[in-house]
């Protein structure tokens, strides 16, 4: 864990410690929160880990979510927190889950848990990933350094650097993340593409290993806890995207949805879902293509002055896997005091290059 996380850490176990979200008014402002999640399987047990953060284990998502129902939470459908929202009915105990990207432990690690809890979920899904044409770039990088003592693309990214070391490796990984997310969509799928072909990675199959394909998704859209909802056509950063091109990337991959699941998604997450992601201009194209409301990776309870195409979700994020952190993190008071005396706690749950 980097210092940084550390730093986390130690600040919400104080919070923990001092029992701060008994302590803070109720957040009687809210419909809810929206939590999310990418990966739910075993810990790898591997050393390098830089994505980590993406990943909670089966058992402890278990606990977690009898925790919060021993507590008073109630899960929901998604929808549930969005009529409460638009008709102003305050739910600070509603919980909506969520999960992008559409990974095949979704379906079969995380499923079983859902079951278990009776817990009501939302799947965000890209069709670029189903059909493996868009690479997940995160997941490539982590395999690529974690094979490899030097990482470089010529004429691509950042110049030649040593992964030899885990500290090498996760230095790498975080200015390639950086510098991916930094240029333009079409310098980064080259760079990527490149990368895979120097160090022999077939990006497709490794969609093909980690993400659901469109007969596993059809398993899973049937499933009566679950929702199908939009992640963008190829899982781009929206905010460098020209208007049109934006457009495209979340009409299409409604359509393309409907198309192979029969149903139409009403609500979309952005991808990565961060500032230099996703702002005000995307909020607008999400409403100008229908959507019913759309979710950054903001931390925050679904409060009643939120634009509904710009709403936040809480992060389950790996690094923190210890259900008290998480009852902290998961406060309505906590977010509601964030506006002001703890707003340096709302950016706690987040802290990794890729949402």
């Amino acid at each position: 864990m980097s210092l940084r996380h550390q730093g986390i850490h130690l600040a919400l176990r104080m919070l923990a410690l001092m029992q701060a979200d008994r302590l803070l008014p109720s957040g009687s402002d809210s419909a809810g929160a929206v939590l999310t999640l990418h990966h739910v399987r075993p810990d790898s047990g591997a050393a390098f880990q830089p994505n980590a953060g993406l990943c909670v284990q089966p058992e402890f998502l278990d606990a977690l979510l009898g925790r919060l129902a021993e507590t008073g939470r109630r899960f929901v459908p998604l929808s549930k927190i969005l009529d409460d929202f638009e008709a102003g009915r305050a739910a600070p105990e509603q919980v909506a889950i969520t999960l992008d990207d559409g990974y095949r432990d979704n379906l079969e690690e995380a499923l079983p848990v859902f079951r278990r809890h009776d817990a009501f979920f939302t799947l965000f899904a890209c069709p670029g990933f189903c059909d493996r044409t868009a690479p997940l770039w995160w997941e490539a990088l982590e395999r690529i350094l974690a094979d490899n003592q030097v990482i470089a693309a010529e004429g691509h990214g950042p110049p030649e650097m040593a992964a030899a070391t885990l500290e090498e490796k996760s230095q790498a990984f975080t200015e390639w993340s950086v510098w991916l997310l930094r240029v333009s969509e079409g310098e980064a799928r080259a760079a990527v593409e490149a990368l895979a072909a120097r160090y022999g990675l077939d990006l497709a199959a490794l969609a093909r290993e980690l993400v659901m394909d469109w007969d596993e998704l059809r398993v899973l859209a049937a499933e009566p806890l679950a929702t199908i909802g939009a992640h963008t056509d190829t899982h781009p950063a929206l905010a460098r995207l020209s208007p049109e091109r934006a457009l495209e990337a979340m009409r299409s991959s409604a359509d393309r949805l409907e198309a192979e699941l029969g149903e139409r998604p009403g609500c979309l997450a952005f991808p990565y879902g961060t500032p230099v992601a996703v702002g005000e201009r995307e909020a607008r194209i999400a409403k100008d293509a229908g959507f019913r409301a759309a979710f950054t990776t903001r931390p925050g309870m679904i409060r009643f002055d939120e634009n509904p195409h710009f709403l936040p979700r809480i992060s389950v994020n790996g690094l923190y896997q210890e259900v008290r952190l998480q009852e902290v993190l998961l406060s309505p008071g906590l977010w509601r005091a964030g506006r002001g005396a703890l707003s340096g706690v709302r950016r706690l749950s987040g802290g990794r290059v890729h949402q």
